[in-house]
């Protein structure tokens, strides 16, 4: 404070220091409340509340004290975003802090309740099921989900939902069809109590679905999810299809992401099912595909004879797979993509080698006949991340600089260190025929 006579922050509007506070974590606001007595109440009024449970057990009494505190002694104003993050020691004293930000008109919730096992028998106050001025909702806490029998959530947009059961059938469906809700994240979560579930939500533009990485197959008694993507403009999908996903095609879709893992010894089946979610993304825009989706498409050969189309497609990104090697292009699944991609305008690359030559290529001059349409007409960019001046590295691009005779802009970043292993890639990349016109090289 300002002892001189001139201003402090002190003379500042309370509505202003409020705001101030707003930056600040709970826990240092309501440590404010010693600078002066104009500070001591101004904590109260906060409307984002934060509390995080250190893994010391020994201090489980000062954090729950401690929450309880700011509960009662804050004032009735409505919180905008609560988050809480604990075990479970006092299941309802736990119930009690989250009631406690419902009936306070909260509209953004966020717990956690992923330490400890006791999280697994816990149950959520029914009020939260019902809270009227809830925009946004993330839950992740290990066990069964249990959900009542009737929700209503009007004003939903945002959900997710980490590491939980879902309970039956009916209870599920009603949370994730909200007719509210715009964003809907399912990550690492177990279906294992349901047969078949439908996600139709009619406002739903985001769907995000990471699945669990399980040793157990369910075989039969795997969950059938039915997607119906009507309003749906952006769809992710990382897992192993240990349950049954169906993408019903949806005109709205602009941007995708998929990528497998956990796929040992069931290749075929991966494959399959990988088939299938691709032909439910034909009409997407803009398309992230993992190495390891190639990789198990190509375990089945018979699928490529009538290769997926996805004619919309102007934008297709190779990303590396987690357990998985970087995208080849010797991959006859990713040919098969470009031969019914006419409309393809960018590619792109996390990382790139040419292993061996594609099977419709011509050893003694590297063109492929027929070459993808996009090839000649309307592939305008290539981007590739993570280059190392690698001999396979340096085919991949002199393939595509040969083939891809409509390209006006090849862009490569490299994180290589030293000047001279610098200097070394830039005189490689200049050998190649045809760099020298629309190559660009970056450094990071």
């Amino acid at each position: 404070m300002d002892d001189s006579g001139g201003k402090s922050i002190n003379d500042l509007p309370d509505v202003l220091l409020r705001h101030i506070l707003s930056f600040l974590g709970t826990k240092d606001a309501v440590r404010t409340s010693i600078l002066s007595r104009k500070w001591e109440h101004l904590w109260k009024s906060l409307s984002n509340l934060e509390f995080h449970q250190c893994r010391s057990k020994a201090k489980t009494t000062i954090f729950m004290n401690s929450v309880e505190r700011v509960l009662l002694l804050r004032d009735s104003s409505n919180i905008e975003k609560f988050t809480l993050s604990c075990r479970i020691d006092d299941a309802t004293r736990t119930r009690i802090w989250v009631s406690a930000a419902v009936n306070r008109n909260v509209k953004e919730l966020c717990v956690d309740f992923s330490e400890g096992n006791e999280s697994e028998s816990f149950v959520f106050p029914l009020c939260l099921f019902t809270c009227a001025t809830l925009t946004k909702l993330k839950i992740t806490s290990h066990g069964v989900l249990r959900l009542p029998s009737s929700i209503s959530l009007p004003c939903l947009k945002i959900l997710s939902l980490q590491n939980v059961v879902f309970p039956d059938e009916d209870s599920t469906q009603q949370i994730l069809n909200l007719r509210s809700l715009e964003e809907l994240k399912i990550c690492f979560c177990d279906w294992k109590n349901l047969k078949a579930i439908a996600i139709s939500a009619p406002k739903l533009r985001s769907l995000d679905i990471w699945e669990k990485l399980r040793n157990d197959l369910r075989g039969s008694d795997a969950c059938h999810v039915m997607i119906f993507g009507t309003a749906l403009t952006f769809f992710s999908f990382r897992g192993g299809f240990w349950d049954d996903y169906c993408l019903f095609k949806s005109s709205s879709l602009v941007e995708a992401y998929f990528d497998v893992y956990g796929c040992e010894g069931r290749s075929r089946e991966i494959a399959y099912r990988a088939y299938k979610h691709i032909a439910g993304l034909s009409t997407v825009k803009h398309l992230t595909l993992g190495s390891a989706v190639l990789k198990a498409l190509d375990c089945a050969p018979e699928l490529l004879a009538h290769p997926p189309t996805v004619m919309n497609l102007t934008s297709l990104r190779l990303s590396e797979s987690l357990f998985h090697n970087c995208p080849d292009l010797h991959c006859d699944t990713f040919w098969h993509i470009l031969y019914s991609s006419p409309h393809l305008k960018a590619l792109s690359f996390s990382t790139i080698k040419l292993s061996e030559l594609p099977t419709n290529c011509a050893e003694d001059d590297w063109i492929l006949e027929p070459a993808p349409p996009c090839f000649q007409s309307c592939l305008k960019c290539i981007e590739i991340h993570n280059f190392g001046g690698h001999i396979k590295e340096l085919d991949a691009v002199a393939f595509l600089l040969k083939n891809a005779i409509a390209l006006d802009d090849m862009v490569i970043t490299c994180s290589t260190t030293g000047s001279e292993a610098q200097m070394n890639i830039r005189e490689q990349l200049f050998e190649l025929p045809g760099w020298s016109e629309i190559g660009r090289l970056n450094f990071v």
